[in-house]
């Protein structure tokens, strides 16, 4: 199953912040900029051009100091990620027991 419009997956580091952006808007039902940065901690201009990239597979709805939301596609992806993670702590945590 590809990850992306187009055929590209995407680096980890978009997968990273496609849920932050999920677990934002769940939150505050919208994320900015500011709030990415943040919770990602890393500088704004590395939030816009993770942005750019995103809305250019059409995964993420932003303009510039605008709210950002998830598309339709963007949200599916979103959802298989958090799955994985939480897979994955599950798995760390229950079967190998590590803290």
């Amino acid at each position: 199953m590809e990850r992306a419009r187009r055929g590209r997956r995407l680096s980890a580091s978009l997968e990273d912040y496609v849920e932050a952006i999920f677990r934002i808007v769940s939150e505050k039902r919208v994320a900015r900029a500011r709030d990415i940065a943040k919770r990602l901690r890393v500088k704004s201009s590395s939030v816009t051009g993770a942005l750019r990239s995103l809305a250019s597979r059409d995964l993420v709805n932003y303009a510039p100091y605008d709210v950002i939301t998830l598309t339709e596609e963007g949200e599916r992806i979103a959802r298989d990620i958090v799955k994985r993670h939480e897979t994955l702590l599950d798995f760390l945590v229950n079967i190998l027991a590590v803290e």
